[in-house]
Order: structure tokens, then C-alpha cells, then sequence
């Protein structure tokens, strides 16, 4: 039986804990100074936060479909039982492009996995695997409300171009003081609703979820 819930929430909060220590060490204590350098540290830190992210939600729905204990005890089942994680990602990768999973078989690769952190995918993935445990996975989406954005800032991070800084821009308007000179500068906008930084929320979010999602 894959590894119970309980378990990959632990590991999940430790690796944020050690991600918020590293950005705090950044805030308080800088090493580097120089704008390309701040960058690169920057741009480090929200690609380690999203891939950890992405690699929870996987993991969650993975174990989830294919059997698993739930934080509350309860046993998970679904169609897919048993099957194969190759097999249930090959599904997971149907589902995420809306279409039918038809004949199930192993995925081609890594690569062809669907963005198991994007939302309206992860949406999609469970509602259609329909592991019993699907609602606490999807009501802890509404946790979700700033996790996009650390999805907009990976990606315009890791492939600077005019949409991506054409997209920051119109979501600069959520946050204050939403300057930048690197997409990667993102981090450090104020969420209006805690004045503190947005990675900061998206740590808070991030650790709500996964406490609701594993019930």
C-alpha cells in the first residue's frame, strides 16, 4: 500500500519550513547583492517551492487513487485500485486535457505528466480518478486563493517574455507595492489582506491545503 497521507503531509510541511527558512535567511541575513544574483536566488526558491507544490499534489492523488490511509483512518478506494502509479498518471494526463481516458495504459514518461499543481487540472484529475476521499482533496482547493500567482511567477520566471511579464503586470494589480525588475521579484509584493509577503501566503495556503486535502 503507498505511503499514508499523514506521512506525506509530514514530509511536505517539513520541506515548506525549510523553503520559508531559506527565503527568511534571504530577507534578513542577504548573501548576494548584485541584481543577477538576487535574481537567480530569487528564481531558485519559487522553482523549489512550485516543484515541492506539484510533487504534493501528485503524490497525494497517486496514493489516494490507488489506495491509501486518509490523516482521519479511513481507507481510499477507487476504479483504479491497485493499478500501476505509471497507470494512473497515464489517466491523470487524460483527464487534464478533458479528454476520455479510454484504454488505459503505462505513461510514455515523466515529461508527459500533467502540471499536478495547476489547479483547474488537479480540478479535473480528481474529480475524474474519484478516489473516495475526492471532496477533502477539492474543498481544500478553496485554500488555494494566491497559488496561481506562484505558478505565474515560476513560469514567467524560467521563460522571461512579453506575455509572461504582460500577465505579471495585470496581476500586479492584487497586491501593493508590486514593482519588479526580474519576474522572480514577485515574492516580495504585499498581499493586502496580511501585508506581508506573498510567499508568505503562499506557504499559509500551501500548509491549509495540504492539512484539509489529507482528511
Amino acid at each position: 500500500m503507498p505511503t499514508t497521507l499523514k506521512k506525506l503531509h509530514a514530509r511536505f510541511r517539513s520541506r515548506l519550513s525549510t523553503l520559508d527558512s531559506a527565503f527568511d535567511r534571504s530577507v534578513v541575513s542577504p548573501s548576494v547583492y548584485r541584481r543577477l544574483d538576487r535574481s537567480a536566488l530569487q528564481e531558485g526558491l519559487v522553482s523549489s517551492l512550485w516543484q515541492t507544490w506539484c510533487a504534493f499534489c501528485r503524490q497525494i492523488v497517486i496514493a489516494s487513487t490507488a489506495g491509501t490511509v486518509t490523516a482521519n483512518g479511513m481507507n481510499t478506494a477507487s476504479a483504479f485500485i491497485g493499478r500501476p502509479e505509471a497507470e494512473i498518471a497515464y489517466a491523470a494526463m487524460q483527464l487534464a486535457r478533458s479528454r476520455p481516458i479510454g484504454v488505459i495504459r503505462p505513461i510514455g514518461g515523466h515529461h508527459l505528466e500533467p502540471t499536478w499543481g495547476d489547479l483547474n487540472k488537479f480540478s479535473l484529475i480528481v474529480a475524474g480518478l474519484a478516489p473516495t476521499n475526492r471532496n477533502a482533496m477539492l474543498t481544500a482547493l478553496g485554500a488555494c486563493v494566491l497559488i496561481p500567482d506562484l505558478q505565474l511567477c515560476r513560469n514567467s520566471s524560467a521563460h522571461i517574455s512579453a506575455e509572461g511579464i504582460r500577465q505579471l503586470r495585470t496581476a500586479s494589480v492584487r497586491y501593493s507595492n508590486p514593482k519588479f525588475d526580474h519576474p522572480s521579484d514577485l515574492i516580495f509584493w504585499i498581499d493586502p489582506s496580511t501585508q506581508d509577503y506573498v510567499w508568505k501566503t503562499w506557504i499559509d495556503e500551501a500548509e491549509i491545503f495540504s492539512d484539509f486535502a489529507i482528511l
